[in-house]
């Protein structure tokens, strides 16, 4: 778009005054920060209420003119074309406009990351340490903490080493909120027949237009480095009908294949040999309820009908793993106030109506659990547990820890589980 006719791209603003100040404008005159949810802009920029209203229409079809005319409608008094220019240009210098500046920097950040031998550890010395010593400590007081599963045993558990794992799903909480809860998982695949590859379906929180994302890099750890498996994503996207490959960026600061690794890393690394193969998955349960999505629901059943006949084309072992968390309550997620103990035992038989489904392996009902209440807590991990559930060649599952943690200090809550399925 030329900048006569200002396009936005996809942004959140978040409220920058507090809940008890009834002005539109804190004490510097900004009520919102305009924030990129894919993470490629990464500055905030503080606008005013009016700015945020001139905003709505910087949609690709209203000129500059247009837009002056409609504040003059609205407030009665002229916006100076100086400060809508200036306003343009502030946006286009962030990167937060839809435009050929923004296309060409896309381009170049995708050329700068897929150039690199490995996908850098985006989050460590910030989620977990940065220093080797220091992250196993960390990791493995997780396993001791009372929260916590226990330890692996040093020997696979006689009772359990015989069982394959096909599938199973963590969290993808902040360690520093939820790690206890991943143990759960993880123990459990220490003590189990070991996989050769992992296939990890992390959640794409920034979105994708074509709703699987699938990154061909070696994952940095600070515990080594975890390798992708090239021959499992070439056959997976053999059979796989649509693009796997065109959205590479979001992976670059996304979490939730990274906290996998680092936990995977951490038992199996120097042990013995796997890969990972790391895929993100965005959709909604409108996607396969709505007829208007038809194009995302046959990527969706075409992608989980890839998965399946990958699998098992394969001699290798492979466990699938949905990197996820459930319920986003409180008020950083929209509800007016921090969520009572009546609130969270509905948010908590919904979440274990949906994890009854995952415990029967029914792709279905689950669609059909989150359709019912429309998705009302907010599951973020709805793509990669759908997909596990409906490609993986597992029969039953079991859930070994449900939690959840404080995510700010407005007692706005997520909640999280560890299960497994056999």
């Amino acid at each position: 778009m030329t900048q006569d006719y200002p396009k936005l791209r996809f942004i959140e603003a978040v409220p920058l005054h507090s809940d008890n100040e009834s002005s539109d404008k804190d004490t510097n005159g900004f009520a919102f920060a305009l924030r990129d949810p894919t993470g490629l802009a990464e500055n905030l920029i503080a606008v005013s209420g009016q700015a945020l209203f001139i905003l709505q229409f910087f949609d690709g079809k209203h000129s500059l003119a247009d837009i002056r005319s409609e504040f003059f409608r609205t407030f009665g008094a002229l916006l100076p074309e100086e400060q809508l220019n200036g306003l343009v240009a502030e946006l286009r210098h962030a990167h937060l406009l839809d435009d050929t500046e923004f296309q060409d920097y896309k381009t170049q950040l995708e050329r700068q990351m897929l150039g690199q031998p490995l996908r850098k550890a985006a989050h460590a010395g910030a989620s977990y340490p940065a220093d080797p010593q220091l992250l196993r400590a960390q990791l493995e007081s997780f396993y001791r903490s009372p929260q916590g599963a226990g330890m692996p045993n040093g020997a696979m558990n006689p009772a359990t080493a015989k069982t394959h794992i096909g599938g199973a799903v963590a969290p993808h909480i902040d360690l520093r909120v939820g790690g206890p809860c991943y143990t759960f998982t993880y123990r459990a695949l220490a003590e189990a027949e070991p996989a050769d590859v992992y296939v990890i379906l992390g959640t794409g929180h920034s979105g994708l237009i074509n709703c699987f994302s699938c990154l061909r890099q070696d994952f940095a750890t600070p515990l080594g480095v975890v390798k992708h498996d090239a021959e499992f994503i070439e056959a997976l996207q053999r059979r796989h009908p649509h693009e796997l490959f065109a959205e590479p960026l979001p992976h670059r600061t996304e979490h939730t294949i990274e906290f996998q690794t680092v936990f995977l890393q951490h038992l199996f690394g120097g042990k013995r040999d796997f890969t990972i193969v790391p895929i993100l998955c965005s959709y909604a349960y409108l996607m396969l309820t709505d007829g208007r999505f038809a194009r995302e629901k046959k990527i969706i059943q075409d992608f989980a009908a890839a998965l399946r006949a990958t699998i098992a084309a394969t001699r290798r072992r492979v466990c699938v793993i949905a990197s996820v968390d459930f319920s986003h309550v409180g008020p950083r997620y929209g509800e007016r106030q921090a969520p009572d103990a009546a609130f969270m035992q509905r948010v908590s038989e919904a979440d274990h109506r949906l994890l009854a489904e995952i415990e029967t392996v029914n792709a279905g009902g689950f669609v059909n659990a989150n359709a019912q209440i429309e998705d009302q807590y907010r599951v973020c991990g709805f793509a990669p547990l759908h997909t596990l559930l409906a490609s993986t060649a597992a029969k039953h599952g079991r859930t070994l820890k449900y939690e959840r943690g404080l995510v700010d200090d407005r007692q706005s809550i997520v909640t999280y589980a560890s299960a497994v399925l056999y």
